[in-house]
C-alpha cells in the first residue's frame, strides 16, 4: 500500500541524517535514524498483519526473499566499492579495520561488533569507519528475522488482536526499559536496546487495526507529531544520553507521523517523497563520502556542500539502475532464487571485506632501529616496524594473555613473567594504567637479562592513585577498589622494586565535583604522591616513569597517507608535553626518583612519528610495542643512575 506521507516522512529522515553528518543541519539530525526505526516497525507489520488477513498465514520464504531484493543488491554494492574506495583513498592503517567491518556488515552483525568496541579501551578514540552507519541497517535485519516469527506465534493464540497489541507492547516496554536503564555506551548499537523503537512503529500498525485515520482530531495529531519532531531538533543534543528519556519524544512524534501525517500534507509534497524513494540508497551511499572527505582534515562547509549533490546523485542511480530494474526482473521473483541472490551478495561482500584486510601494505625494514640511535624526525620511509596497517595490534603480550583489568572491573588480573635463572631472584612489579602497560616489552627486555620475577598489575584508564576520577560511578568505583588490591599485595607481599606510570591527563573530582585547571593538577599529584608515600614507608623501593608525550591523533593514519614527507605527522614537543609533570611532582612530594624517556621519544623540538624505521606510536597516547621494546637499554641505564647501589645490585644491575 502506497503511502505517500510515509515517503516523506523517510525523506526527512534521511535528509536529517545526510545534513548532520555534512555539518549543513542541526547536531540533533542524528535522530533521522530513529525515525526510520519507527516507519520500518510500521510497515513491516502492518505488511505481515495484512498478508495474515487476506490468506490465513505468513510466508516466512516470500518475507524474507522480498528483503533480500530490497535491500541486499545496495547494500552489497556500496559495501563492495567502499572497500575498493579505502584501499585506494584511505591510509593502510585503516584497511584492517574496514575490512572486518565490512564483514560484519555484510552478516548484518556490524551493530555487535561497533558495541563491542564501545567498551573496549583498545579501540577508544577511533575515528569512525566509513561503514559504521551499517550499524541500523543491521538492527533493522535482525528486527527482520526474529520479528515475523514472533508475530507467527501471537496470530496463533486466541483474541488475536489483543494477544498481538498485548505482545508488541511487552516487547516496547522491555526494550525501553532496558534502554533507559542502561549505562554504557555499547547500549547505543545493540538490538535490545533498540528494539522499542520499532516496536512502537509496530503497535501502530497493530492498534486499532483498520481504523480509519482522518477527521480534525487525525489532522490534528500529525501536526501535533510534526511539531513535535521539530521540537527535538531543538531540545535533543549529541551529548544527550542516546538512546534515553529524550529519545520517547522522537519516537511519540514519529509514531503520530506514521498514523496521522497524511494530514500533515508537507509531508505528502513531491520533493520530500522523491527523496524518500531513494533514502536507502542515500542512506547507504552519503556516509562513506563523509569519511573519505575527511581523511585529512575536518570536513568543510565546502565539502558538505559537495558531498550532498553527489550523494543524492548516486542514491539516484543505484535507484534507477539497480534497484528498481532488478525488481522487474521475473528471474528473480521466485523466493528461492531471491535468496540465493541474496546469499550471493553477502559473501561477495563480505570476500571484499577480507580481501581489504589481506591487502599488502608497507614491508618490514631488514634492521629496524627505533631508539636504538639518537631520535631523528626521519623524512620518508619504504619500510616500517610495526606497519602502519598492524599498528594497533602492535600491543604487549599482556594484552593477549588477557592480564589488563577493564574500565568496568575491579579485580586484579597480573601478568607474571619469570625469567629467574634460580628459585630465588629479584622480583619487580609493574603498577598502573596502560600507560603503564606500554612500557611491559621494555621492561620484559630487561627483566630477560637480568633474570627478575616481572609481574605487571594494570587496569585501562586507572592510574596508581587514591584520587577519585570524574567518571561514571561504576568506573571511578572500580579503580579506587582495583587501587586498593594492588596496594594490598604489595605490602603483603613485598617486591624489590616497583614501577609505576600513567597517562599526563585525568579529570578528577573533590566531593561529587569534577576539577579543572590547575586544581585538578594538584588533585592528580596528591593522589599520586599518596600512593608512593605508602609504598615508600612500607620500605618498599618504588620508581616512576615519567607520563610519555601525546602526539597528534592517529598517527599511524598520518604516516599511512605521508610516507614520502614524515615530517608532516611530527608534533611540537611542547605541545606533546604540556599535560606531563604530575609524577615528576608527586615523585618529588614523596620522595622517590623518576625516570624522564622523553629524550629517547622526541628531538628538541618535536615527537616525530617515525625513526629508525620504526613506527613509535600505535595511537596518540601510546608507543608501539616494538619502539617500547628498543627503549630497554635506557630504561636500564636509567636504573642503574636513579636507584641506591644497594638495590642495583639486588636487581643484578652494573653501573
Amino acid at each position: 500500500m502506497h503511502r505517500p506521507h510515509i515517503q516523506g516522512l523517510r525523506g526527512v529522515a534521511v535528509l536529517l541524517v545526510l545534513l548532520y553528518h555534512t555539518g549543513l543541519g542541526p547536531d540533533s539530525g542524528f535522530i533521522g535514524v530513529d525515525v526510520f526505526f519507527v516507519i520500518s516497525g510500521f510497515l513491516i507489520t502492518g505488511l505481515l498483519l495484512r498478508e495474515h488477513e487476506q490468506t490465513g498465514r505468513i510466508s516466512l520464504l516470500s518475507f524474507w526473499a522480498r528483503r533480500a531484493r530490497r535491500l541486499l543488491p545496495a547494500g552489497s554494492l556500496v559495501l563492495v566499492a567502499t572497500c575498493a574506495l579505502t584501499w585506494a583513498l584511505l591510509p593502510a592503517s585503516q584497511w584492517r579495520t574496514v575490512g572486518l567491518d565490512a564483514v560484519a556488515a555484510a552478516g548484518y552483525v556490524l551493530n555487535w561488533r561497533l558495541a563491542g568496541q564501545a567498551v573496549d579501551y583498545l579501540h577508544q578514540g577511533m575515528a569512525p569507519g566509513p561503514l559504521q552507519h551499517f550499524w541500523s541497517l543491521s538492527v533493522e535485519e535482525q528486527f527482520y528475522l526474529f520479528w515475523p516469527l514472533l508475530l507467527l506465534v501471537l496470530l496463533k493464540l486466541r483474541s488475536r488482536a489483543a494477544v498481538i497489541v498485548t505482545g508488541i507492547a511487552v516487547v516496547l516496554l522491555g526494550s525501553l526499559a532496558l534502554a533507559l536503564t542502561s549505562t554504557g555506551s555499547q547500549s547505543y548499537f545493540t538490538t535490545q536496546h533498540r528494539v522499542w523503537e520499532l516496536a512502537a512503529g509496530a503497535l501502530c500498525a497493530a492498534v486499532p487495526p483498520g481504523q480509519p485515520r482522518s477527521g480534525r482530531a487525525s489532522a490534528g495529531l500529525g501536526w501535533i507529531g510534526l511539531g513535535l519532531l521539530c521540537l527535538t531538533l531543538v531540545l535533543v543534543t549529541p551529548d544527550t544520553k542516546w538512546p534515553g528519556p529524550q529519545t520517547i519524544l522522537v519516537i511519540v512524534a514519529s509514531m503520530l507521523l506514521v498514523s496521522f501525517g497524511a494530514s500533515a500534507f508537507i509531508l505528502a509534497r513531491r520533493p520530500l517523497t522523491w527523496v524518500g524513494d531513494i533514502s536507502y540508497p542515500l542512506y547507504l551511499w552519503h556516509w562513506p563520502l563523509v569519511v573519505l572527505a575527511s581523511r585529512d582534515a575536518p570536513l568543510s562547509t565546502r565539502d558538505g556542500l559537495a558531498i550532498v549533490p553527489i550523494s543524492i546523485a548516486l542514491a539516484f542511480l543505484t535507484s534507477y539502475l539497480l534497484e528498481n530494474p532488478l525488481r522487474r526482473l521475473r528471474i528473480v521473483s521466485t523466493a528461492r532464487v531471491s535468496i540465493a541472490l541474496g546469499l550471493s551478495l553477502m559473501l561477495v561482500s563480505g570476500a571484499a571485506g577480507i580481501a581489504l584486510t589481506q591487502a599488502p601494505s608497507l614491508g618490514a625494514p631488514v634492521n629496524p632501529v627505533g631508539a636504538g640511535r639518537p631520535v631523528e624526525v626521519q623524512k620518508s620511509a619504504s619500510t616500517l616496524a610495526p606497519s602502519p596497517a598492524n599498528a594497533l595490534q602492535d600491543l604487549p603480550d599482556l594484552y593477549a594473555r588477557d592480564c589488563q583489568t577493564g574500565l568496568t572491573e575491579a579485580t586484579v588480573h597480573p601478568c607474571e613473567y619469570d625469567y629467574r635463572a634460580a628459585r630465588k631472584g629479584p622480583s619487580v612489579v609493574a603498577v598502573g594504567d596502560s600507560r603503564m602497560a606500554q612500557w611491559l616489552p621494555a621492561l620484559q627486555e630487561v627483566a630477560r637479562e637480568r633474570h627478575w620475577h616481572l609481574t605487571s598489575m594494570t587496569k585501562a584508564s586507572c592510574p596508581f592513585t587514591d584520587a577519585r576520577r570524574a567518571v561514571t560511578a561504576q568506573q571511578a568505583d572500580s579503580c579506587l577498589a582495583w587501587n586498593q588490591s594492588v596496594l594490598r599485595r604489595l605490602l603483603d607481599s613485598p617486591p624489590a622494586l616497583v614501577v609505576t606510570s600513567d597517562l599526563d591527563l585525568y579529570v578528577t573530582a573533590r566531593d561529587g565535583t569534577p576539577l579543572h585547571g590547575k586544581a585538578n593538577q594538584n588533585e592528580m599529584i596528591r593522589g599520586a604522591a599518596s600512593r608512593l608515600t605508602q609504598l615508600r614507608r612500607a620500605h618498599i623501593s618504588v620508581i616512576t616513569l615519567q607520563e610519555t608525550p601525546t602526539v597528534q591523533n592517529n598517527p599511524a593514519d598520518c604516516v599511512s597517507l605521508h610516507l614520502g614527507h614524515l615530517a608532516t605527522c611530527s608534533t611540537p614537543r611542547d605541545r606533546a608535553t604540556r599535560n606531563a609533570g604530575v609524577l615528576q611532582a608527586a615523585s618529588k612530594l614523596s620522595k622517590v626518583p623518576s625516570l624522564d624517556l622523553t629524550d629517547h621519544i622526541c628531538t628538541a623540538r618535536q615527537c616525530p612519528a617515525v625513526t629508525g624505521d620504526v613506527l613509535i606510536y600505535r595511537d596518540a597516547y601510546h608507543l608501539t610495542a616494538t619502539y617500547a621494546q628498543t627503549l630497554a637499554p635506557f630504561i636500564e641505564s636509567g636504573l642503574q643512575q636513579l636507584l641506591t647501589p644497594k638495590l642495583v645490585s639486588e636487581l643484578s644491575l652494573s653501573r
